[in-house]
């Protein structure tokens, strides 16, 4: 990594992203977890994992949305926050669509809807958000993703669904 992130940095400072990301170290696994979907959707136990970079105000620390390395920290989100007391910290989208609809990138309320109806089992306690712009995909694939799974193991969750932004 740091040998490509020399070289990417004043690209990626300058938003030369195509440029930056040409040569990009992306991580090589020799195996991949699977687990094999065998509880009904309507018995499923969901989780929300968005990479929008929300956060909540006055609790937690926002997302470092301008660094130009990014930021792979994540936000545990309790399932009753109201959608409109969230913030988003992720500078590399237009906000506008989010602030209209929280749902287009966490989707809560569609999935209550969705659980009130009997579709789905139940949602999980906790949610979780991440930044999308976050650079070195090892620390996400070797440290971010493996603690929100621990969490989400340890309140029983079935499945999650990945909210890209």
């Amino acid at each position: 990594r740091s040998y490509w992130w020399a070289a990417a940095r004043p690209l990626v400072v300058a938003h030369d992203y195509a440029a930056a990301f040409k040569t990009y170290p992306w991580p090589a696994f020799d195996t991949a977890p699977w687990t094999a979907v065998t509880t009904p959707v309507a018995a499923t136990r969901l989780a929300v994992v968005t990479t929008g970079g929300l956060y909540r105000p006055g609790v937690d620390r926002p997302f470092d949305g301008e660094a130009p390395e990014g930021d792979a920290t994540w936000r545990a989100i309790p399932g009753d926050t109201p959608l409109g007391s969230l913030a988003i910290a992720h500078a590399h989208f237009a906000h506008e669509v989010a602030a209209a609809d929280m749902n287009t990138i966490f989707p809560l309320e569609r999935l209550e809807e969705l659980r009130r109806a009997g579709a789905l089992g139940a949602l999980a306690p906790t949610h979780y958000s991440t930044m999308g712009y976050a650079p070195n995909a090892a620390d996400v694939a070797e440290e971010t993703a493996p603690a929100i799974a621990a969490r989400m193991r340890d309140e029983g969750v079935d499945a999650a669904l990945v909210v890209p932004v």
